[in-house]
């Protein structure tokens, strides 16, 4: 009779326990919204996704805590949905979300009145509760603050958080705020991040404070790295003047007038054609995709081995154009010189085989069978390969 009373005192009190963090509500979001407006509350939404690690963290470690559970079982309707399933799908869309967690503070209109995101501790989330409760601090009030010309740093941070993940334009031209406030400030490593994600092109206002500020940026971010998004910037700028979104192609003359300025024309049209076999190849454009991969290396002793190998190797997957085959395998030949080797090999016996040139097919099959049984190299398919010529 103990041990079974023991076991009725244990399972009440893990059940009277669990009722100490937030109270997640089971109905549907769309009943959740009409049960804010009846009565005029807030909705809390966790919106997590499975996999997500910081989520799992707030659901162990600070959702289940009594002073959370308090403060927001007496101040809100609290969902927790996943993203990625049911009625998530349609919320994370309608609401642009794409990163967890994030945290919604929603009135029975459906509008976001507050958004934070990422993991906290259990006083962080209160807090932010309390700001998400308070008139004063209702999204629409924060942009109508900043529109009037707000410019204090601690208030324009907080809208930067509040709106980076659902209207990137609106955060970027208050971090262009921020940062124009805070130009004798040294940044913080946050901020440093901060600067080079809202800075997309060499056009933005952001850009001179990129470059003003590249000496002090190096001791938190190595130059290396800093120079290569200097570079992705230049090249995002002549994209977004040349991308035609209704053909989904660049408008070439384009590229090349606003390539050149930055580049030189030499320069720019390289690029022009590596940025066509990109964008060829994802739209499954192989003779285009084809005819720009010639372009681009045509003095194939200027690129590595492997690299050439790859693009030769498409040609052999993707490209029946005759012409354009027949090219690739003298670019082929010309790789050879830097290197010869068993994967090379193979890809230029595939290449002669699928011309129908069987001579030559058996002889670089043979040839890649030879550097690979010196080399201890795998050649089973090269071997399949030359059964077939036989």
């Amino acid at each position: 009779m103990k041990k079974i009373i023991l076991f009725l005192f244990l399972v009440i009190s893990t059940a009277l326990f669990s009722q100490d963090g937030i109270k997640f509500g089971k109905q549907s979001f769309a009943k959740t919204l009409e049960q804010a407006k009846k009565e005029n509350k807030l909705i809390f939404l966790d919106a997590f996704a499975s996999w997500c690690g910081p989520c799992k963290l707030l659901d162990k470690n600070v959702f289940p805590k009594k002073e959370v559970g308090d403060y927001f079982n007496a101040n809100f309707l609290n969902l927790h949905i996943d993203m990625e399933k049911g009625e998530g799908i349609e919320i994370a869309k309608k609401y642009s979300i794409y990163s967890y967690p994030t945290l919604l503070f929603i009135n029975g209109d459906g509008k976001v009145v507050y958004k934070a995101a990422g993991y906290m501790s259990p006083q962080e989330l209160i807090s932010i509760a309390k700001e998400a409760v308070n008139p004063e601090n209702t999204l629409e009030n924060k942009i109508a603050k900043f529109e009037a010309g707000e410019k204090d740093p601690e208030f324009l941070m907080g809208l930067i958080k509040n709106t980076y993940a659902t209207d990137f334009s609106l955060a970027q031209k208050v971090a262009t705020r921020y940062f124009q406030t805070r130009t004798d400030a040294t940044y913080s490593k946050e901020e440093a991040g901060m600067l080079l994600f809202f800075t997309k092109t060499i056009d933005d206002d952001l850009y001179k404070i990129f470059t003003a500020k590249k000496a002090e940026l190096s001791t938190q971010i190595p130059e290396s790295y800093l120079a290569e998004y200097d570079n992705q910037l230049k090249l995002n700028t002549v994209l977004q003047k040349s991308f035609d979104a209704n053909t989904q192609s660049i408008n070439e003359p384009i590229f090349l007038a606003e390539g050149t300025k930055i580049y030189g024309e030499k320069e720019a049209k390289q690029l022009l054609n590596k940025i066509n076999m990109d964008l060829f190849f994802t739209q499954k454009k192989y003779d285009d995709y084809a005819k720009s991969a010639l372009n681009y290396y045509q003095n194939p002793k200027d690129f590595a081995t492997d690299e050439l190998n790859n693009v030769a190797w498409n040609f052999y997957l993707y490209v029946t154009d005759k012409t354009l085959l027949t090219q690739v395998t003298q670019l082929c030949l010309e790789g050879f010189k830097k290197e010869e080797n068993s994967q090379n090999t193979d890809t230029l016996a595939n290449i002669y085989y699928k011309l129908g040139d069987n001579k030559n097919a058996k002889l670089w099959a043979k040839k890649s069978i030879e550097i690979a049984k010196a080399k201890g190299d795998e050649y089973a398919s090269t071997e399949e390969l030359l059964k077939k010529i036989n």
